[in-house]
């Protein structure tokens, strides 16, 4: 499975549960040490990148906490889900009862809301690049690191986020666009990194083999070469430290209820479809793991717990 196969459909089904998961208390932490850092003395970022933005599910979560004055350029790979950003912004605005306003222009959106306000452009990029070897990162000078260029520009002093992205791209690619990153001096927030973990409750003999396959399927490539997959959050962590960063992380895990049997739906067929990819002939047995998960998700007997993680880092001064 490659980034583009995402659909707006299942995007839509899980930014309820996106939002509910975050660690929104991480965002209060970076604004406050963003004010205390000897970079910028204010709270507020005004540049955000938004990495695989896809419909604006983070654009939509974040800038109703960051105040007035945001310019957002959110970028993807994905023709689809981009051309969507806007309009689904728009709706989700007039779900608000007027308290949010969205202005749709011919490039760009301008939004607003009480106590904060901004404007949105989408890019279409490839979000691919190729990074230095590490041995060609070890043999440089270290006043002089080998980074390539990446297929976007960096903004000094920036806020760089992603949602639900450092899973899906490989260990060289996310330590090459943290050196960038650092070295522009931007700083980091990365939400929704699986970590590996799953829960069903109740549980059947199952649901330890399955886990295993899902977590082997997300170290495939996804378009960016091997995946980090279930270690993204640590692999991210270590990464910052190295970069000299000051970050703090939190899990922010999916509870998806008997609430969401759309959602649950979704994310068991999706297990059901990346571990039969890895092994065809467990079919018999995953089918009837999923009848029996349906069943219960009809009866809404089922809870489903998904581990993820959020991270926030400032670079060094």
């Amino acid at each position: 499975m490659k980034i583009l196969d995402f659909s707006a459909d299942w995007l839509r089904l899980r930014e309820a549960a996106d939002a509910r998961a975050r660690a929104g208390h991480l965002l209060d932490a970076l604004m406050l040490a963003k004010a205390d850092s000897r970079h910028t003395p204010e709270r507020r970022f005004t540049e955000i990148l938004d990495l695989g933005a896809g419909t604006g599910a983070n654009l939509r979560y974040l800038a109703p906490r960051l105040g007035s004055g945001q310019r957002w350029r959110c970028i993807d790979q994905n023709p689809i889900l981009l051309a969507q950003l806007p309009h689904a912004t728009a709706a989700w605005a007039d779900r608000h009862d007027d308290q949010i306003q969205v202005e749709l222009e011919t490039d760009r959106l301008r939004f607003a809301g009480p106590g904060w306000s901004g404007q949105a452009q989408t890019e279409l990029r490839d979000l691919t690049f190729a990074p230095v070897s590490a041995a060609a990162q070890q043999s440089a000078p270290q006043s002089a690191p080998q980074l390539p260029a990446l297929p976007f520009t960096l903004a000094a002093g920036s806020l760089v986020s992603a949602s639900a992205l450092l899973d899906l791209v490989s260990e060289d690619w996310l330590s090459t666009l943290i050196s960038n990153c650092q070295s522009a001096g931007c700083a980091l927030l990365f939400a929704l990194s699986y970590d590996g973990r799953s829960t069903l409750t109740p549980a059947r003999p199952e649901d330890q083999a399955i886990n295993e396959r899902v977590n082997q399927h997300q170290r495939g490539d996804k378009g960016f070469g091997a995946a980090l997959g279930p270690t993204a959050p640590d692999a991210a962590e270590s990464m910052v430290a190295a970069a000299g960063y000051w970050w703090q992380s939190a899990k922010s895990d999916w509870q998806i209820g008997p609430d969401k049997p759309e959602l649950q739906k979704a994310l068991i067929a999706g297990w059901v479809e990346a571990a039969l990819e890895l092994e065809p002939p467990a079919q018999a047995w995953l089918s009837e793991w999923q009848r029996a998960r349906q069943v219960q998700i009809e009866t809404g007997e089922l809870q489903i717990q998904v581990g993820h993680r959020d991270l926030i880092a400032l670079p060094p001064a």
